[in-house]
């Protein structure tokens, strides 16, 4: 067994050699498309009232020449299901943002490249599907500013970027944008997102 783990292993740091060698003659487009998706922890208060969730999204791309700095727009729709809500079963917690971002690549001689990204956007949150009989949830969405940072890491192939991700969000509620929605003027979330850019 350890044998066979010994030579996947070889095989794995060959195969990646040969494509980071040939992904670095391969010059790569400063426009690049991708999705993206993975598991969204919320934190702060809301960590008390809502599970881990889901998320998924698109994003754009567009570097410069001889510059590590490039600007990305996505749009990521994240959503939660309830703990402990008797009234709320079967109901989901929505948070879609679209955001603008800087993204600084790291130097690197490797086919792995870390970045750093981090901008601003904007966040529409809702509670989806509450039940007809459930007056005491506010049923409007709300769309507020929002604040975000992360890291990542890229691995550039020819024709092809597989990455990962974190990104710390920050939404600006007041204390009456979710009344009886939980009135908690704190909306903080960690979406962890595995992507392929193209």
């Amino acid at each position: 067994m350890k044998r066979i783990l010994t030579s996947a292993a070889v095989l794995g740091f060959t195969v990646l050699a040969s494509t980071g060698a040939s992904a670095q003659a391969v010059p790569s487009s400063p426009i690049q498309f991708g999705v993206m998706g993975g598991v969204t922890f919320p934190t702060s208060d809301f960590k008390d009232v809502l599970k881990s969730g889901w998320n998924a999204g698109v994003l754009f791309n567009l570097g410069f020449a001889s510059s590590p700095v490039a600007l990305r727009i996505d749009g990521q729709w994240n959503q939660f299901n309830f703990k402990n809500e008797p009234l709320l079963t079967g109901a989901h917690y929505r948070v879609i943002d679209g955001t603008a971002d800087a993204v600084f690549n790291l130097p690197s001689a490797s086919v792995a490249k870390f970045y750093l990204i981090a901008g601003a956007g904007l966040y529409n949150l809702k509670i989806t599907n509450p039940g007809e009989d459930i007056s005491d949830f506010n049923r409007n969405s709300v769309t507020k500013f929002g604040l975000n940072g992360g890291a990542g890491l890229k691995f550039n192939l020819p024709g092809i970027s597989p990455f990962i991700e974190a990104r710390y969000h920050y939404v600006f509620l007041s204390g009456s944008d979710f009344e009886n929605n939980g009135g908690n003027p704190k909306l903080q979330l960690i979406p962890i997102s595995v992507g392929l850019t193209f």
